[in-house]
């Protein structure tokens, strides 16, 4: 019992870092929340510039009516080229259309006319291209059954249908969102705020006087270092479920769902790990100013390389590559896939398990590194 209430009093006076690290994970969540559903879609129009030189056939009206319809047409001297190409430079436009003479008709006559055009690159240059490519292909699909007015008349009815497409799910899509970036940050709030505090408690607790009246006493090693072990394992545990009632007031709907639970689950597995990566840590040294640099190279890097402040969909392929041999990739790929988890079945849990797994083998191998570390030193003293 004495050590149990040492291990919580020096955890006491370190509850300022869980606290500034909490006050970060709700900061950072809070923000996300209250910054909108930016998960929507909404079409904008690509500014273009057109010039024609086929002004009179009736398929080129029809044509050029389509791209104003589907693009916003700049006003702009198409006679100064320079200008063109300045605006076109500072993507002012995206796009430039250059519609040759007798388009229309060489089109309809299976002459295959060409258009130039001139675009900056972007997304919106593009869409134009989709835009120019998909009128042209339906002329040539009905243009052997329609002529003139007619044909346009056609064309226009079939690129202007819309089809409706109802996606039926019963997951909260921006919920989830919000909760999937509450659980990644939290491998920060584990590793900078939870870890700090075991591996302190740790370096308290082997200070040489400590340490060499521990050893003289008629207390057991063995079991003084496991009640230590427990003690910290009890007060890990204790953070970890702070931060999943947090998570119970921020969203209580989702975690009270089948996510909810995979998310607790996902996250109790890494906060092991953390344990035993903080028992590393601890076991390496016992200097406290060491201490503090090594928890926050570990806690930044790994969040960094792992997707915990960059979505990992953002990230470089190579960077992921590097980030496959941190259980922190485990724990935020899981999230991913609890993000998007709809049917709880044995197929779709699997790649949740298995990434679970790699957790806790990791966390085996941090634990054997530790006792290896742990006996060696022991010969040395």
């Amino acid at each position: 019992m004495i050590i149990f209430s040492t291990v919580f009093k020096i955890l006491n006076k370190l509850k300022g870092n869980l606290i500034l690290y909490t006050v970060i994970l709700l900061a950072i969540t809070l923000f996300n929340t209250t910054s909108g559903n930016m998960n929507h879609y909404e079409a904008t129009k690509p500014d273009i510039l057109i010039v024609n030189k086929d002004q009179n056939n009736e398929i080129t009206k029809g044509f050029v009516s389509y791209l104003k319809e589907q693009a916003t047409l700049k006003d702009i001297d198409i006679n100064d080229q320079e200008k063109v190409d300045d605006v076109l430079f500072y993507r002012d436009i995206s796009y430039v259309v250059y519609i040759p003479e007798n388009f229309g008709d060489d089109l309809v006559n299976d002459k295959n006319p060409t258009i130039e055009y001139k675009s900056n690159g972007n997304e919106n240059a593009s869409f134009t291209q989709m835009l120019i490519e998909k009128y042209i292909k339906t002329v040539n699909l009905y243009k052997e059954h329609y002529q003139g007015k007619a044909l346009n008349q056609k064309v226009k009815q079939v690129i202007n249908q819309k089809t409706k497409v109802n996606l039926n799910t019963s997951l909260d899509s921006s919920k989830l969102n919000q909760v999937n970036v509450y659980f990644n940050f939290l491998n920060y709030a584990l590793l900078a705020g939870g870890v700090y505090c075991m591996t302190m408690i740790l370096a308290s607790l082997n200070q040489e006087g400590v340490r060499k009246r521990t050893i003289m006493s008629s207390f057991s090693y063995r079991k003084y270092n496991w009640i230590v072990f427990a003690s910290l394992g009890l007060a890990s545990f204790i953070v970890w479920l702070a931060y999943m009632i947090i998570s119970f007031i921020l969203f209580k709907e989702i975690m009270l769902s089948g996510n909810g639970i995979a998310y607790i689950s996902n996250s109790f597995v890494f906060s092991i790990c953390s344990l035993a990566v903080g028992f590393l840590i601890g076991t390496i040294t016992h200097n406290k100013q060491a201490i503090g640099g090594i928890v926050n190279v570990v806690a930044l890097g790994t969040s960094f390389l792992c997707g915990c402040f960059v979505p990992m969909s953002f990230m470089p392929s190579y960077v992921l590559k590097i980030a496959h041999i941190l259980p922190t990739y485990y724990f935020v790929q899981n999230n991913e896939l609890i993000k998007t988890l709809e049917y709880f079945k044995l197929e779709t849990l699997q790649p949740i398990i298995i990434n679970g797994i790699i957790v806790l083998g990791f966390t085996l191998s941090f634990v054997l590194i530790t006792l290896m570390i742990s006996k060696r030193k022991q010969k040395i003293g």
